[in-house]
C-alpha cells in the first residue's frame, strides 16, 4: 500500500473510534430513559414489527408520536424477560434408567 492509502485508512480508523466513543457516552442504563423503537427491537433481538405488535397488545407502554415511538428501558427489559423461553421438563434419571433396562431386556 502506498502512503496515501495508509493515511486514509488511519483517518477512517480514527473516525470510527470517535463514533464508537460518542455512542458509548450516549448509551445509558437509566431505567427511565426512553429507547427508540428501532433500538429497542435491536436490543430485544427482534423486529420492529414485533415491537409494534407488543405496543398494540399493551405489553409495552409507548411514548412519543406515532412515527417516533419509544419505550422505557426498564419496561423493555421486563418485556424481554417475560418472553424468555422456559426450559422444557425432561425425563428424570430414574425414568431413563427404567427405560434403558427395559430396552436391554428386549434386546437380550
Amino acid at each position: 500500500m502506498n502512503r496515501a492509502a495508509l493515511q486514509a485508512l488511519a483517518d477512517a480508523a480514527d473516525a470510527l473510534a470517535r463514533l464508537a466513543r460518542a455512542a458509548a457516552e450516549e448509551s445509558t442504563d437509566d431505567p427511565v430513559a426512553l429507547v427508540p423503537l428501532v433500538d429497542a427491537a435491536r436490543l430485544a433481538g427482534t423486529s420492529v414489527r414485533v415491537m409494534r405488535d407488543a405496543l398494540r397488545a399493551g405489553d409495552l407502554a409507548a411514548y412519543g408520536r406515532q412515527r417516533d415511538r419509544s419505550v422505557r428501558r426498564a419496561d423493555l427489559e421486563r418485556w424481554i424477560e417475560s418472553r424468555r423461553a422456559k426450559p422444557a421438563a425432561g425425563p428424570d434419571d430414574v425414568d431413563i434408567e427404567r427405560r434403558v433396562l427395559r430396552l436391554a431386556k428386549r434386546a437380550g
